[in-house]
C-alpha cells in the first residue's frame, strides 16, 4: 500500500499568517472607517440640499423671504410656537431629512417650544441662523419672518443651516451662549468638518473656524471676519471637531 505523506502548517507559519492578518486589519479598518464616515457625510449634504430647495420654495411662495426660526413664539402658556422646519414641511415632505446618519443621538425628541403633532418625534439634527442677539450682526433669519433675499447681499457666503449636537433642543444656533455652551450646542462634525447650508441653496463641508474668518458667514453683513468673541467660540468647536 502506497504511502501518503500528509503537509500541515507549522505553529510557527500559523502564527505568521496571524500576525499578517492583523497588520493588514490594522491597516484596513481606518480606512474603512473614513470611507464610511465619508458617504453619511455626503448623505448628510444631500439631506441639507433638500432642506435648501424647501427654503428655495418657501420664499418663492412669500415674496422672497426666508422663514423665521419661530413663525409664532412658544405662548407663556405652554402653547407650541410654529418653528422653521414646520413651515418647511409641506416642501420637504419627508421628515427623515432631518436627521444626519452621524448623529445618530439626535433622532428622537421635540424642539422646546416648537413641538407640534407632527413633529413631535422627528430628527432634529440641524438648527438655522437665526437667533435674534446674533453675535456682530444681524442672521438670515429671525423670529415671525426671516430677512428679504434682497436684504442679503452676500447669499453665497450667508449661513443658514448647521448641524447641532443631540442635547441642544432648540430650533437655531444661539451665539450669544458662553464659550461652553456653544461649543455643546453644536455637532462634532465628519472627519474634522462640519456640513453648512448656505443662504443660495448650496452646502459645503467647512472647519467652523473658517465660518468666522476671513468672512462672518454668521451675519448678513459684509464687513469681514466676525468679533473676537465670535471667534473663540468658534475656536471651542473646532476643538470638539478635532477630537
Amino acid at each position: 500500500m502506497k504511502k501518503v505523506n500528509k503537509s500541515a502548517f507549522t505553529l510557527i507559519e500559523l502564527l505568521v499568517v496571524i500576525a499578517i492578518i492583523a497588520i493588514l486589519a490594522a491597516i484596513l479598518f481606518p480606512v474603512f472607517g473614513r470611507a464610511r464616515e465619508n458617504a453619511r457625510r455626503a448623505s448628510c449634504q444631500s439631506n441639507l440640499k433638500q432642506i435648501g430647495l424647501g427654503f428655495a420654495q418657501y420664499t418663492q411662495d412669500y415674496d422672497e423671504r426666508l422663514p423665521g426660526r419661530y413663525m409664532n413664539a412658544p405662548a407663556s402658556d405652554g402653547s407650541p410656537g410654529t418653528a422653521w422646519r414646520q413651515v418647511l414641511q409641506p416642501y420637504i415632505k419627508s421628515t427623515q431629512l432631518f436627521a444626519c446618519p452621524s448623529n445618530t443621538g439626535n433622532t428622537q425628541g421635540t424642539w422646546s417650544g416648537g413641538a407640534s403633532t407632527l413633529l413631535s418625534s422627528t430628527p432634529r439634527s440641524y438648527i438655522v441662523n437665526g437667533f435674534p442677539d446674533n453675535i456682530g450682526g444681524t442672521p438670515p433669519t429671525n423670529d415671525g419672518a426671516g430677512q428679504s433675499l434682497a436684504a442679503i447681499p452676500a447669499t453665497a457666503t450667508t449661513m443658514l443651516v448647521m448641524e447641532s449636537d443631540p442635547s441642544w433642543q432648540w430650533p437655531e444656533a444661539n451665539t450669544s451662549l458662553s464659550t461652553t455652551d456653544f461649543r455643546n450646542m453644536l455637532f462634532a462634525g465628519h472627519l474634522g468638518q462640519v456640513n453648512f447650508l448656505f443662504v443660495d441653496g448650496h452646502v459645503k463641508a467647512l472647519k467652523p473656524l473658517a465660518t468666522g474668518t476671513p468672512t462672518n458667514m454668521w451675519t448678513i453683513e459684509e464687513d469681514g471676519a466676525g468679533p473676537t468673541t465670535l471667534l473663540d467660540r468658534l475656536g471651542a468647536w473646532q476643538t470638539k471637531v478635532n477630537q
